[in-house]
């Protein structure tokens, strides 16, 4: 059976079944489902949202956990009604559905939608859904038994390059090619010769004035394209301040940064988790482009990982260039859109994207999208360049 969480009170409460429930979540037991992330997106941005927490449980023991919200969009009179995933940025698996209750998650939660998607007009939109994940495994085997009352659409809307970490620094460091090895080597040479870049991992009684640094030269890089960045919004700050004290107590934190001459020029905000490396949300300072600052970020932080003995460097959702500089793999992304079955259901999920689409740009001023724009048009000639 289901059990529909939508009180704070509540779902703050399952903070112990849910990460007991997680560690057995098997290769998808990630940062972005601990119960500490949810919970902290929810506190920060939950506001005009409604929560819709799917509880399956047999004989009153909790199998399974979809974390879900009820969202609204709204673009002049019109408005859509979405059950999606929550905490949408880099999101990267759906629910906390252990191997061995696949099958009975799967089955619980399609006949749950059959029922909300009929008596109402709402979709389900699951935003950040990794290719080869379990979860689309198991929705794609067993859709076909619900497929009178529901439509279930896939679309591929980004990578997220990745690195399996080899035993030792020089064995990933000789397998990139002769001239970025060259590149790297001249960047740190010209740098430390000029600036003597160091590389450090924040300590406990630096967090809050590092922080405050490290937006201040996230906003002041994104200000030069002429885009607001994320910390434009206080809630991002707070969200990102609060995170930052709970992982730091659980080692789960990897906030890194270079200096020069005791002055902050490049940060990469992350996580350790699962034997996986994170970087978040990086920032870099523009005058020292020349050196290559933010590769040389990378190429410090890829290497302590490895003397971690860590296994993966997840560079996340985004294909940009930079991360190809360095990751030969890439996961897909897929969005997955869940519709009650009826006519013109083609012209009513382009409606849909359309819609979504149109929502977003109307969040931009024009300045911004010409920038965003012309930064997308750059990733490309880019890429093409690369051969990507």
């Amino acid at each position: 059976m289901i059990r529909v969480i939508t009180e704070p009170g509540e779902f703050e409460a399952l903070s112990g079944v849910w990460n007991n429930l997680l560690q057995s979540n098997g290769s998808e037991n990630s940062i972005y489902l601990t119960h500490e992330w949810v919970s902290t997106w929810w506190k920060n941005f939950g506001e005009g949202k409604k929560l819709n927490i799917l509880l399956i449980e047999r004989e009153k023991q909790i199998v399974g956990i979809i974390p879900l919200i009820r969202n609204e969009y709204r673009v002049g009179l019109f408005k859509l009604h979405t059950l999606e995933s929550m905490g949408p940025f880099n999101s990267n698996f759906v629910g906390l559905i252990p191997p061995e209750n696949g099958e009975e998650v799967i089955t619980a939660l399609l006949s749950y939608l059959a029922g909300e998607l009929n008596k109402s007009n709402s979709i389900m939109m699951l935003k950040e859904v990794p290719e080869g994940s379990r979860f689309l495994d198991l929705l794609r085997s067993h859709v076909s038994a619900f497929s009178k009352n529901m439509v279930v659409q896939e679309r591929v809307t980004t990578l997220a390059p990745y690195i399996l970490l080899p035993a030792t620094w020089d064995e990933y460091f000789h397998s990139l090619s002769r001239k970025r090895q060259w590149a790297l080597r001249r960047g740190l040479r010209d740098s430390q010769k000029t600036h003597g870049f160091e590389f450090q991992i924040c300590a406990e009684d630096q967090l809050n004035d590092k922080l405050d640094e490290f937006f201040d030269l996230h906003q002041s890089r994104w200000r030069s394209d002429n885009i607001k960045g994320i910390f434009s919004d206080p809630r991002m700050k707070e969200f990102y301040r609060d995170l930052a004290t709970l992982f730091l107590k659980r080692n789960w934190l990897n906030f890194s940064y270079l200096t020069a001459g005791g002055e902050m020029t490049s940060a990469v905000y992350g996580y350790i988790y699962n034997g996986k490396m994170y970087p978040s949300t990086a920032a870099r300072d523009l005058r020292y482009a020349e050196y290559g600052v933010g590769h040389l970020h990378y190429m410090f932080l890829i290497k302590y990982a490895i003397e971690k003995g860590l296994r993966e460097f997840d560079f996340l959702k985004g294909d940009e260039p930079y991360k190809f500089y360095w990751a030969k793999a890439a996961r897909k992304y897929t969005r997955v859109m869940i519709i009650k079955r009826g006519i013109c259901v083609d012209l009513r999920l382009r409606f849909i994207h359309e819609f979504l689409r149109l929502h977003w740009v109307k969040q931009q001023s024009l300045r911004e999208l010409s920038s965003v724009l012309l930064m997308k048009r750059r990733d490309r000639r880019e890429r093409k360049r690369m051969g990507l």
